[in-house]
């Protein structure tokens, strides 16, 4: 089923490859993504392996740590990360992130 139809979806993957620079400390990290049915990013979560979590949404879209991805996705790519909305707000509501 494509994203077009459905309203949103989410999904969850991980990045290996550290931020590099004055954060590559935070070490690797786990993306979340809230995706409306244009494909853009709604919400986003990174949570790294030091324990730092960012979040980004249409409120507070970027800062000095980074920003809401504002490239339109292929759902294709991506498919294989699904996860439920269920699980998504489980981590956007038992996280607390240090750039809001």
């Amino acid at each position: 089923m494509s994203t077009l139809q459905k309203v949103k979806k989410y999904y969850k993957w991980s990045w290996d490859v550290s931020l590099g620079g004055k954060y590559d400390e935070w070490g690797t990290s786990t993306y979340f993504m809230e995706i409306d049915c244009n494909l853009y990013a709604r919400r986003q979560m990174e949570i790294y392996e030091n324990g730092n979590v960012l979040f980004y949404d249409k409120n507070h879209s970027a800062d000095d740590y980074g920003m809401l991805c504002d490239k339109k996705l292929d759902d294709k790519n991506i498919e294989e990360f699904e996860i439920s909305e269920a699980e998504f707000e489980q981590v956007w509501h038992s996280k607390t992130p240090i750039n809001k």
